[in-house]
């Protein structure tokens, strides 16, 4: 159990809870990680009784005070670097995420805050992320909603984006959604909740997967 494995499993538990509202069980863990069931129960006993999380068999994993602070951190180097080489780089909004993945396990802290000091201390990462304090304090965006929370009619802009995995990237490049944009909800379908948008003068259709991934303000 190396120490880039314990920090992605404290970070996606996070991220799930807090990001996605879903729970951190064993199952989801798994296919979010890509390793088995039985790896991620040992892992997350081991995790148990080192005081980062705590584990029942059968219910969701919860970071303890500690496991948090140390996901807060990865997540905040994980948003820093994503800024930098989109705003310093160039790198378009889909390689950016793969690249912080690894670049988050090998900052020092010196490095950080100087990236930081760099940047002007954004607030938010390139896919509308919050980006944590320093302190571990994490600033949302002001009256923003799921995109499964709007109604026909609506209009609104796009805040933010939780990219968490490779089929919900394909997506949002395929549309070419992304933050800023302004965007009209056409049709609501009550079978499915899926959603006619229109979007960069083109209508778009959008499963209610997706929506829950999707940030905005009314406008």
């Amino acid at each position: 159990m190396n120490s880039i494995s314990v920090e992605n499993f404290l970070k996606n538990i996070f991220t799930l809870q807090n990001d996605e509202g879903e729970k951190a069980s064993t199952s989801i863990m798994s296919a979010r990680l890509g390793i088995s069931g039985p790896a991620i129960t040992d892992m997350a006993k081991k995790l148990s009784a080192k005081g980062l999380i705590t584990y029942q068999p059968y219910k969701e994993l919860e970071l303890t005070t500690e496991g948090k602070a140390i996901a807060i951190k990865v997540i905040r180097r994980h948003r820093i670097w994503e800024m930098f080489l989109h705003q310093v780089l160039k790198m378009d909004l889909s390689e950016v995420h793969n690249e912080a993945e690894m670049l988050e396990h090998q900052t020092s802290d010196n490095l950080l805050e100087k990236m930081d000091t760099f940047l002007n201390h954004p607030k938010f990462d390139p896919h509308g992320d919050p980006i944590p304090h320093e302190d571990g304090t994490i600033q949302r965006h002001k009256n923003a909603v799921k995109m499964e929370d709007l109604k026909e009619g609506d209009n609104c802009k796009i805040v933010r984006l939780i990219y968490s995995d490779e089929e919900v990237q394909q997506l949002f490049n395929h549309y070419n959604i992304e933050t800023n944009l302004s965007i009209k909800i056409i049709k609501v379908f009550k079978l499915d909740k899926s959603m006619d948008v229109e979007l960069n003068e083109q209508r778009i259709h959008l499963p209610a997967a997706i929506q829950k991934r999707i940030f905005c303000q009314h406008i």
